[in-house]
């Protein structure tokens, strides 16, 4: 155990964060959960059109929970379907590496009205304010397995 003599310590404040910094951060909290058998797996999912990348979502597995991080489209084609078919993409992909819950957060300056639509339920809300507006960030949830998978488990037992 490191033990920090205040009169030797230092701490800084860094704005903007340096991708060096920024990756030593993670790398040491991500080696942390693999001693504890925490298991991160991130991965994307992108669309393109005449090789030029047009939409994408990040997502990662923990702990049987697929986390949702960035869903980006395009301006010119918000409002396609894209979105939504980017969802079902890494829900599936979540599915594929056996996760039973999905998770994802959004502004109420962003998409808060999308995620319900695909089946997802509010479970948490910050209030808060940015520019002098208010702004809230809004956690939602949605099970990922399959009712027909449930029923047919339960006439197993």
């Amino acid at each position: 155990m490191a033990i920090i003599d205040d009169e030797e310590a230092m701490f800084e404040t860094l704005d903007p964060v340096p991708l060096e910094i920024a990756t030593a951060i993670s790398d040491g909290l991500s080696a942390f959960n693999e001693s504890a058998e925490i298991r991160r797996e991130a991965f994307a999912i992108v669309w393109r059109e005449n090789g030029r990348l047009i939409a994408g979502i990040t997502a990662s597995i923990s702990f049987s929970v697929l986390f949702i991080g960035n869903l980006w489209v395009e301006k010119s084609l918000r409002l396609s379907g894209i979105g939504r078919k980017l969802m079902a993409a890494a829900e599936e992909e979540g599915r594929r590496r056996a996760a039973v819950m999905a998770c994802v957060d959004t502004l109420s300056t962003q998409a808060p009205d999308f995620y319900p639509k695909l089946g997802y339920v509010e479970f948490g809300r910050v209030n808060g304010h940015a520019g002098g507006r208010p702004v809230d960030r809004i956690w939602f949830r949605k099970e990922l397995i399959r009712r027909s998978l449930i029923r047919s488990r339960w006439r197993n037992i």
